[in-house]
């Protein structure tokens, strides 16, 4: 809603994701709407070419060039933290290179121009941008300043991550067609081309409102999805082409070969989610055109596609664990880290399946063998691709009853020194996870976000004010008891260091220069957008204490092994 005026906005969705684009809307009063944006189909390719003048090419014309003229998945710069040019080719010229915040930044102004000519309305729009679960702070705003630099209207609130959103679609969606809903753990297993991301809500349905409290316990994300089964695809076909005669000992140097294989093994992939058929053929065309078309069968497929789904069903694992240390009472790790699946299976009362791998008939199959008691299903009144988008137009009130899995906003001490001058120190950063893995393959037992060390700029002893605040500089209250209040005062000193913990079950800990114990629970992590405070109770007992000796980095894998 408009401040101002008190009229309520329109809401624009853009699901930017690593291997297409869709772009929804939500008018006032309305229902969600997707805005076609492709040339045949209702999304638009993720895919940026350079076109033999030099000018960059999008979407489906960039599908046209040879591989090495054209950038996929580029997405994919900000998950990896990557900021070194990109080096694209060009017809019969010498390659140039691009930022690649530029050349995202170009083809969301692509997107937006052909939303608008779509019959979009922009002006004046709430523009709301998906993301993977596991994208922190620095990457979120990475992702807001390219959207202001295409001239989008975006705050790091505007940014919701991706399994979110498609858990809100189909509550969403269940709310509007009349049905009831669910009551208990939401797990959202949404399968896209770049990135798995698994998240598990509680929907908690409140007995004086008709509308249910969301909290989202756990989220994880790894990249590997869809690319990464169609390189394994790819592989394939090239092997039985070589049977056939054809010389593809060099498709990772010529990449309009390699080009020509993926787009074949997407084609074969998306076919076969047609249950109807168990064995499909493509052409290759271009310079095998002479040759068999690409052919692959679902058994084929299943066993190519089975060790990648079983490290994606172990980040379902890993994601039910981490739901549970949001219990008051925090489980012993070593006992739950070699808790099965089967076991932790009994959480959930609802799957959702979203994004396009979740199509593939294997996926379906296996986790409702793994999920028994639950129900298992897609959104009906949407597609797999569509959930994303839906999920992030829906009304604002929806997201007033959203909390997060783990903090959105940062939580910063101010002070004044003698000479009466302010100063500030931020203890903790919106969207840091409160825990590494590194503390869970150590089965540690004390899973905190810590500070500690000597306040810098600080030069006496005094009472300073722990501030909450947005990514986007909005100041939060917070909720103590009852009452209301703009920070929660903390005794520091000059010499003395400061001992700040935050706990994955909300219990916050400030260790005080005289001895004292600050020590209180966050019940929530509320969603920004919804201005509520944070609510604060009363305190619980101490955990220990255990040095960081390891660390864990595979990104593709997860500690509870």
């Amino acid at each position: 809603m408009d401040g101002k005026s008190g009229t309520v906005r329109p809401l624009l969705g853009i699901d930017f994701g690593t291997t297409t684009t869709l772009v929804t809307q939500r008018l006032a009063g309305g229902y969600s709407q997707i805005i076609p944006v492709g040339r045949s189909t209702p999304w638009m390719p993720s895919l940026i070419g350079l076109a033999g003048d030099g000018s960059l090419l999008y979407g489906e014309d960039a599908e046209l060039v040879n591989a090495d003229e054209m950038v996929r998945s580029v997405k994919r710069v900000i998950t990896e933290r990557d900021r070194t040019p990109v080096r694209v080719a060009i017809p019969a010229g010498k390659p140039l290179e691009f930022n690649p915040d530029f050349l995202i930044s170009r083809y969301l102004e692509e997107v937006i121009d052909r939303a608008g000519k779509a019959g979009a309305v922009i002006d004046g729009a709430v523009v709301r941008l998906g993301c993977p679960a596991i994208w922190d702070a620095e990457q979120r705003n990475r992702l807001v300043a390219i959207a202001r630099d295409a001239c989008l209207e975006v705050r790091v609130s505007d940014i919701v991550d991706e399994p979110i959103a498609a858990g809100l679609a189909w509550l969403t969606g269940l709310r509007e067609r009349g049905r009831a809903l669910p009551q208990g753990k939401l797990l959202v297993f949404d399968y896209g081309g770049g990135t798995l991301d698994v998240a598990v809500l509680d929907v908690d349905q409140q007995t004086h409102s008709a509308d249910p409290e969301l909290t989202v316990m756990a989220a994880r994300g790894v990249p590997e999805a869809g690319d990464a089964l169609d390189e394994t695809v790819a592989h394939a076909l090239a092997e039985d082409l070589e049977q056939l005669g054809a010389d593809v000992r060099d498709l990772h140097k010529d990449e309009s070969v390699r080009n020509l294989l993926l787009r074949a093994a997407r084609q074969l992939k998306m076919l076969l989610s047609d249950t109807r058929h168990d064995t499909q053929r493509v052409p290759l065309g271009d310079r095998f055109s002479g040759w068999p078309a690409a052919e692959l069968s679902r058994d084929a497929l299943d066993e190519m596609f089975t060790p990648q789904l079983n490290r994606a069903l172990e980040q379902v694992r890993a994601v039910l664990c981490a739901a549970r240390l949001r219990r008051e009472q925090i489980p012993d790790i070593k006992e739950l880290a070699s808790t099965r699946l089967e076991v932790l299976a009994d959480d959930v009362s609802h799957v959702l399946l979203a994004g396009g791998m979740s199509q593939i008939p294997l996926v379906r199959r296996r986790i409702t063998d793994l999920f028994p008691a639950a129900q298992v299903a897609y959104d009906e009144s949407l597609s797999a691709e569509e959930s994303v988008g839906t999920g992030l137009v829906i009304p604002e009130g929806e997201y007033q009853r959203l909390n997060l899995h783990r903090p959105g906003f940062d939580l910063v001490l101010r002070w004044r020194n003698s000479d009466g001058s302010p100063h500030e120190e931020k203890l903790y950063e919106a969207f840091t996870a409160l825990y590494s893995d590194d503390q869970i393959m150590r089965r540690e037992g004390n899973l905190a976000h810590e500070y500690r060390g000597l306040v810098p700029g600080l030069d006496r002893m005094t009472v300073a004010g722990l501030h909450a605040v947005s990514a986007d500089g909005d100041e939060l209250e917070f909720d103590i008891d009852g009452d209301l209040a703009p920070c929660v005062p903390v005794r520091i000193a000059r010499n003395t260091p400061l001992t700040f913990k935050l706990a994955v079950n909300g219990m916050l800990r400030i260790h005080e220069p005289d001895g004292r114990l600050l020590e209180f629970r966050i019940n929530r992590w509320p969603v920004i957008r919804g201005r509520r405070p944070i609510v604060i109770r009363t305190p619980r007992a101490r955990q220990g204490y255990q040095p960081v000796v390891q660390r864990y980095n595979d990104v593709y894998s997860h500690p509870w092994d």
